[in-house]
């Protein structure tokens, strides 16, 4: 039960991800998660997770959908470089968006959090 709540902030923020279009509201939602997440989550490697995490599923997603994103191959030639690469780029770099917003919700409420001790410890 206990590996489940820690996993489950990611499990939230993926699937924002997918079922949310607006992306400004996919981005306030990504760090909101990360900022309650920063209270009931233990801390250990919280970046890291939700960018393995992320770069997995978005792999797999993408495989299944990369009919939908054919147009960007021209895109990556044009540029120079083999269309292959969009096989690396697309997940790669929505992995990292997610665990970054993620990390920045994080770190903003551990920082809170530590404050609230400090005071606390000091009255």
């Amino acid at each position: 039960m206990k590996n489940i709540l820690n996993y489950l902030p990611y499990i939230v923020v993926l699937l924002a991800q997918f079922l949310i279009n607006n992306y400004t509201v996919i981005l306030l939602i990504t760090i909101l998660t990360g900022f309650i997440a920063a209270f009931k989550m233990e801390h250990q490697r919280v970046f890291f997770k939700s960018f393995i995490i992320g770069l997995v599923v978005f792999t797999i997603i993408f495989l299944i959908y990369q009919s939908r994103v054919e147009y960007v191959k021209d895109l990556l030639v044009n540029l120079g470089l083999p269309s292959l690469f969009i096989y690396v780029f697309f997940p790669l770099f929505s992995a990292l968006n997610t665990a970054i917003l993620f990390f920045i919700g994080y770190k903003t409420g551990r920082l809170i959090l530590e404050r609230k001790l400090v005071r606390a410890s000091q009255v």
